[in-house]
């Protein structure tokens, strides 16, 4: 008897032992779960394209910040590439060269993939800007990758996700689009 014993014991103490070191993991694996999905889970954006350099810039700048805007792209839904009742996500809104501008990111209908794009307004709608800006050939270059416009505004279609804490580059696309209202007022001041 002495030895069914002295065998029982360590058997129910590594047994023992063992659930217990499993039940600490399991615990320690369940608040990292938690940890990631209350901080860093954003999910309408993919985590691996945060969103926090935006911020930064919205407030070193003074510029707006919204998460998401269901409505921004609704003007838009004429353009493919937008897609229609889709939302613009991490939207930056500034201005620039008494412009005011907008980037965003948005899912391409296709393949569901996030891509930037850059919205600058003209100070005041003008139709003739439209009929000016498609018959400009070519109507932008580098750093400018698809145009469209509209009375009211041009856009630059990016074909990936711009991330950067930088203002120069956020505002690289924006200056390039400015510049080409910024022509079209010239030309239309010289024309009258």
């Amino acid at each position: 008897m002495g030895d069914e014993t002295g065998l029982a014991r360590p058997l129910e103490h590594s047994v023992g032992r063992l659930a217990g070191m499993l039940t600490i993991g399991l615990g320690v694996l369940v608040g990292a779960a938690g940890v990631y999905l209350t901080f860093f889970a954003d999910r309408s954006v993919s985590p691996a394209t945060g969103v926090g350099d935006r911020i930064e810039l919205a407030r070193r700048e003074g510029w707006r910040f919204l998460d998401v805007d269901p409505d921004l792209l609704a003007d838009w839904s004429d353009t493919p590439d937008f897609g229609e009742d889709q939302p613009a996500y991490a939207v930056l809104r500034g201005v620039h060269d008494d412009l005011e501008f907008v980037v965003f990111d948005y899912r391409k209908p296709d393949t569901g993939e996030l891509a930037t794009a850059w919205i600058v307004y003209l100070p005041e709608p003008s139709r003739s800007f439209v009929k000016w800006a498609t018959s400009q050939e070519p109507l932008y270059r580098r750093p400018l990758n698809m145009v469209g416009v509209r009375a009211d505004a041009i856009v630059d279609i990016g074909r990936q996700v711009h991330r950067s804490t930088e203002p120069e580059s956020v505002l690289r696309q924006v200056r390039a689009l400015a510049e080409i209202i910024r022509r079209f007022e010239g030309q239309a001041a010289a024309s009258s």
